[in-house]
């Protein structure tokens, strides 16, 4: 989807909404996902013809805060976020349930900085250009914590993915917290990462979410978007190159940048997504508090949020 640059985000999800609406059977569940190495299976999903075009309709969004947006308005059924971001739905009100993990980020998510700047503490007082998810804000907390600073000894501004490269180039920002393929093409235009989420592993994943009235109404579809996911990934292990070839393609990018961007990311397997999701401890428990208590300390939600609320007890029988 092509979209002009004076379509704000409210413009765009009343777009995405009035298309589902009239363009696609009644009963599609709509998916929404936006421009991420991690989330590529899912298109290679639709185009082996893995998803029965009556029951799903993949939607690619600009960026993660118009997914998050469309979510949040309904305008999708289905989203791949964050899972700051699901904790700051899960805050908001928002009712779901997180029906699978797409990928741990493993220095995928990154703080590029100008090459005059050689190490951390040299951020003291530069111009940082986030992301306008809670992911950025989420990012920015842990590196001034590597840097041993506080807020006050940065010049932060939020903005979308999709405008950081311009504001670099214009010379309006010393360093980026982006994640690819922003992040391979602000590293070709010479920018050096300083710190990324392999510094941080196992705090960053991306996550499958639904609504649950749909995920209660419309089961038998939504688990079979997730085990339509892990054929996927077995193609992608059985027939790697032809795999590759197809997301980078899709995705814009050289075969080459599409490999290295997926060695910044770990694509957990059934069994793991099921020790992470299922059984009277998930596994992702720990992380998420951690993740929840960081963004209540910052001020992005306004009590601890207990991410258990989105996880179903039986979720196993969600998967084949």
């Amino acid at each position: 989807m092509r979209i002009s640059k004076g379509v704000g985000i409210a413009g765009l999800v009343l777009f995405l909404h009035l298309t589902a609406c009239t363009e696609q059977p009644e009963q599609a569940i709509r998916i929404g996902s936006s421009p991420w190495p991690g989330y590529e299976p899912l298109y290679l999903a639709r185009e082996l013809g893995y998803f029965d075009e009556e029951e799903i309709t993949l939607f690619e969004l600009p960026s993660a805060d118009i997914t998050m947006e469309a979510f949040r308005n309904h305008s999708v059924d289905v989203a791949s976020l964050p899972l700051d971001g699901i904790l700051e739905l899960l805050n908001d009100g928002a009712r779901l349930r997180m029906i699978l993990i797409m990928d741990i980020s493993n220095g995928g998510d990154a703080v590029l900085a100008h090459p005059d700047i050689k190490q951390l503490a040299d951020i003291q007082g530069k111009r940082i250009a986030a992301v306008n998810i809670p992911l950025g804000l989420y990012m920015v907390s842990r590196l001034l914590d590597k840097a041993g600073l506080e807020r006050k000894d940065i010049q932060l501004k939020l903005m979308s993915e999709t405008e950081q490269q311009a504001h670099y180039s214009q010379g309006l920002a010393d360093i980026v917290i982006t994640y690819d393929p922003v992040k391979t093409a602000l590293q070709k235009a010479g920018m050096k990462v300083i710190f990324d989420s392999a510094d941080i592993p196992n705090e960053i994943f991306d996550v499958l979410v639904v609504h649950e009235e749909v995920y209660n109404n419309r089961r038998k579809a939504v688990c079979g978007v997730v085990n339509q996911w892990f054929k996927t990934l077995a193609y992608m292990q059985e027939n790697p190159a032809a795999a590759r070839a197809k997301m980078s393609l899709r995705l814009g990018v050289s075969e080459t940048d599409f490999q290295n961007m997926m060695t910044g990311i770990v694509i957990p397997d059934k069994n793991e997504v099921i020790k992470m999701l299922g059984g009277e401890t998930p596994a992702l428990m720990p992380a998420a508090n951690r993740l929840a208590s960081l963004l209540h300390k910052e001020g992005l939600v306004n009590e601890l949020v207990d991410a258990r609320t989105a996880i179903d007890p039986d979720f196993v029988s969600c998967i084949k």
